[in-house]
């Protein structure tokens, strides 16, 4: 689970001692037949994974910097046909990436990221785990990302992780040594160093409390790009090298290991477009890789291993996985021995559930089972007392007691299911029941005995509910309301990273909710599936525009921005709708500045179109203690007050949008009209409105068939040519365009979408050759120097600076051009620190009557955020020919 902040921790414990004042109130309805259709394949596939699992007391961590760095394939394998206890760690959110499918940017973003990894996750049967360091942009160096991450406390954070989740293994996709992402090499950093550091007690020993315990890692493996070779960083030299193969097929899914990783990563949507064929994806990742590999397979997976624990089991010179030749502590090597039947493992008899669930009660029974788990003394335990064995011992135990409860569920039959009346959408602090739905696909009869939430925080807490005292035969199923009250916050509870606002939601905690029953003689605690997602009271969404700049085009002293509002409540919502001030000048927070406000009643479940109006002009803005001056630029956040509980109180909104508000002096030529492509945001379409001149967005089927001579300006936005391939096919239609007298702009693609390529017949797209690298200058703050100064597109109408370029974000511009034709004139030139100058941030050409500007500049972050320069530059390109 994420690190807690101190505020949700409060938060929590709040919640749970309302909790501890109520009982779990259980009612049984009649029970009625199940489905005829007892054991599904779903089902088969299920107990497979279940009785695999237990083969395997051993975790492997993939430690990435950013979702979609993860090992995906390495994982599958990992877990679906050794039956590893996988888990993955990432360093960021990946809030500051691209967004390829919405406007959502920086936290909104991230939120998403954290979804889709989930997704994935889901797939690769893997756990994911979050340490929220701030993820600003692409780095160039390590060097560059820990002095804004810091030292110290992104490692003791990585170190308490690796504390928590015990891996017996770490791989990773990142290597110190190489010239990659600066958050890659500095996430390859500390993990070396945490490697060491988690084992040490003089490291970090404020952790070493509530059951967290210093861990040895046996193994570090490093991905190899290319062929495998020596290894000289090895302790004690020589190879050691572990190879995976990503093309077999998994016997009982019918699928290939590598089929499975790419569904995966297709759930990594904001960072697509993803290959839509398997044969598509293994062209693209040999072409990535540079490694070869038969047509419609994957190259193998190579790692390195760079680091052992000392006295750890040495790596087989012939180990066909990370975990080959690990040595099991003796009661681990009792356990595996006796979940067996006459010697053969529990997986040859998945067809036979009578048998495998047998022979688990069985075990369950046994002097053996007795033995081993005895100091395992709660089923749905999450935090033991102190225990007298080794911590490997502790962590596999540990791991194959949840494993055992879920193998018996599956051969059981049992099915265990929490949802809402609304189909999983919950509203946090509802009152409404819940169904626990329990179905018996098994041929036993079992006796329901209790269903108990179980929760963890600090300590030990568990609430039970009476007995139930229902038999369940086979075939039938039966449902318990079960109230929501307190508990449903902590259970679904929302917290932030490491000072992110990115929104991560936990689903159950393993064991969170346990239905005990009673079946051939044992107690079973059995898990509780859930498919909950957690709804705020009032939703406030689709937020247009997200950014608001006053020009001398646009009149008026305020703006008015629309946006739904939506109350998930069952009850009416009475109160009001705000937009408050959360910035006047750097560092300084006015939470309780008030710029507008309306009267905000909605009935249970309706949703309304709502529109406030901020201010364009400086006024006076009263906050809690004084009247302030409103200046620009100003960032506003809309948030609801709930008068209906109590008196005024905050709403919960979920993400509560922000808005930025800001002036330019920002002049345009007369009488535009102009059409735009747009990306994936609204950042163009919005600085168009703030610019004042009559704008469409464009189809590309619109685009084959309109009139184009009528726009005096046509803008290809972010990365269209991949995000809408089809407009490759039209592209000749913009050439004309320009040719006979428009103006043709193109906003940054990637070297690997624009370039000329046959196998994807794509031809050049600008009218003269213009070849893109992967250069990019990612200090915000680099000078800019004017090479043509006195070319008309950096001097009408408004004559563009220094002073420009001052206030941007993240970076300047990526994917420069590294060749063009002589008929471009580069206009500007800059670069980062100790490198050299990139000339290919703006380049403009004359193409017949008209004009041709290519731009590698960041624009859209820079004009989402409001800067003055942005919007002046704007306006000089859509002027440009237009006098």
């Amino acid at each position: 689970m994420n690190i807690l902040s101190k505020r949700i921790i409060k938060t929590i414990n709040r919640v749970l001692l309302s909790v501890l004042a109520l009982s779990l109130l259980v009612s049984a309805s009649y029970a009625q037949p199940a489905s005829s259709n007892l054991r599904s394949p779903e089902d088969r596939i299920a107990l497979y994974q279940a009785l695999l699992d237990l083969t395997n007391p051993w975790t492997v961590m993939c430690i990435a910097a950013h979702p979609d760095d993860e090992d995906g394939t390495s994982l599958i394998v990992m877990r679906r046909k050794y039956g590893a206890h996988t888990v993955s760690l990432f360093s960021t959110f990946g809030e500051g990436g691209q967004n390829a499918i919405g406007p959502e940017l920086y936290d909104e973003l991230g939120s998403i990221r954290v979804r889709e990894t989930m997704a994935a996750a889901e797939i690769q049967g893997s756990e994911p785990h979050f340490l929220g360091l701030n993820d600003f942009g692409y780095s160039k160096s390590a060097d560059e990302t820990l002095k804004k991450w810091g030292h110290d406390l992104p490692l003791g954070q990585m170190v308490l992780q690796i504390r928590k989740l015990r891996p017996s293994v770490i791989i990773t996709n990142h290597s110190v040594t190489s010239n990659d992402h600066g958050h890659h090499q500095a996430t390859a950093r500390l993990v070396v160093e945490a490697f060491d550091a988690a084992a040490d007690p003089k490291r970090f020993p404020e952790q070493l409390k509530d059951g967290v315990t210093t861990w040895q890692v046996q193994r570090l493996f490093v991905r190899v790009r290319g062929s495998a070779g020596q290894n000289p960083d090895r302790q004690g030299g020589g190879e050691g090298i572990v190879t995976i193969d990503p093309n077999e097929r998994d016997p009982v899914r019918g699928v290939v290991y590598a089929e499975e990783a790419l569904r995966a990563l297709q759930k990594h949507a904001t960072q697509g477009p993803w290959p839509k064929t398997f044969a598509e994806f293994a062209a693209r990742f040999r072409a990535f890789s540079g490694q070869n590999a038969a047509p419609g397979q994957l190259p193998l997976i190579r790692y390195r291993l760079v680091r052992e624990a000392i006295g750890a089991a040495p790596l087989p010179n012939d180990a066909h996985n990370v975990l080959d030749g690990l040595r099991a502590p003796e009661e681990v090597t009792s356990l595996l021995a006796a979940l067996k039947v006459d010697g053969h493992p529990l997986t040859e008899f998945v067809n036979e559930h009578d048998k495998t669930q047998a022979a688990l009660i069985e075990f369950r029974k046994s002097e053996t089972f007795s033995r081993i788990f005895r100091e395992q003394v709660s089923p749905a335990e999450c935090l033991r007392p102190p225990s007298t064995a080794a911590p490997e011992v502790t962590a596999a135990l540990d791991l194959m007691w949840e494993r055992l409860k879920v193998a018996l569920k599956e051969a059981s039959g049992i099915k265990a299911l929490l949802a809402s009346q609304d189909g999983g959408l919950v509203v946090g602090g509802s009152v409404e029941p819940f169904a626990l739905r329990v179905s018996n696909n098994g041929s036993k009869a079992v006796r329901l005995e209790e269903a108990a939430f179980h929760s963890c925080v600090h300590v030990q807490r568990e609430i039970s509910g009476p007995v139930i005292s229902k038999t369940l035969e086979p075939g039938q199923s039966m449902t318990f309301a079960m109230p929501a009250l307190g508990w449903l916050d902590r259970l679904l509870q929302k917290e932030d990273g490491l000072g992110s606002g990115v929104k991560v939601p936990i689903s159950f905690q393993k064991g969170a909710i346990t239905l005990e029953v009673f079946m051939d003689g044992i107690h079973v605690s059995l898990p509780v599936s859930s498919h909950l997602t957690l709804l705020p009271d009032l939703e406030i969404a689709n937020v247009t525009p997200r950014t608001a700049v006053s020009t001398p085009g646009v009149r008026g002293a305020t703006v008015t921005f629309s946006m739904q509002v939506r109350n998930n409540r069952s009850t009416r919502f009475n109160g009001r709708l705000a937009a408050y001030l959360t910035e006047d000048s750097p560092g300084r927070l006015y939470y309780y500045a008030v710029l507008a406000a309306k009267r905000l009643p909605l009935n249970p479940h309706e949703t309304r179109q709502v529109q406030i109006e901020l201010p364009l002009t400086k006024v006076k803005v009263k906050d809690l203690s004084e009247t302030i001056t409103l200046q620009f630029p100003y960032e506003a956040v809309f948030r609801a007050q709930d008068e209906t509980r109590g008196g005024p109180r905050w709403a919960d909104a979920g993400e509560s949008p922000h808005v930025i508000v800001n002036a330019a002096d920002a002049h345009v030529a007369t009488n535009l009209h102009v059409g735009f492509i747009r990306g994936f945001d609204y950042s163009l379409p919005d600085a168009l409105a703030s610019l004042g001149v009559d704008s469409k967005e464009l189809s590309v089927d619109e685009l084959k068939t309109a009139d184009l001579q009528k726009y005096s300006s046509i803008i290809v936005d972010n990365r269209v040519y991949e995000s809408q391939p089809e407009l490759i096919a039209a592209n000749q239609k913009l050439l004309d365009y320009a040719n006979t007298g428009g103006t043709l702009i193109v906003f940054y693609h990637k070297s690997d979408e624009w370039n000329p390529d046959e196998r994807r017949n794509r031809p050049q797209l600008a009218p003269y050759k213009l070849i893109l690298g992967n250069e990019r200058i990612t200090n915000e703050n680099a000078s800019i120097t004017f090479l043509e100064p006195e070319n008309p597109l950096l001097n009408f109408p408004n004559k563009m600076g220094p002073e420009d370029f001052v206030g941007w974000i993240q970076e300047r511009g990526l994917y420069y051009p590294k060749e063009w034709d002589p008929q471009f004139h580069a206009l500007l030139q800059s670069n980062d620190p100790s490198e050299a100058p990139l000339k290919g941030g703006l380049l403009v050409a004359d193409y017949g009557r008209g004009h041709y500007i290519y731009s590698s500049m960041v624009w859209y972050r820079q004009l989402r955020a409001g800067v003055p320069g942005a919007y002046r530059m704007l306006a000089n390109m859509i002027s440009y020919g237009h006098r």
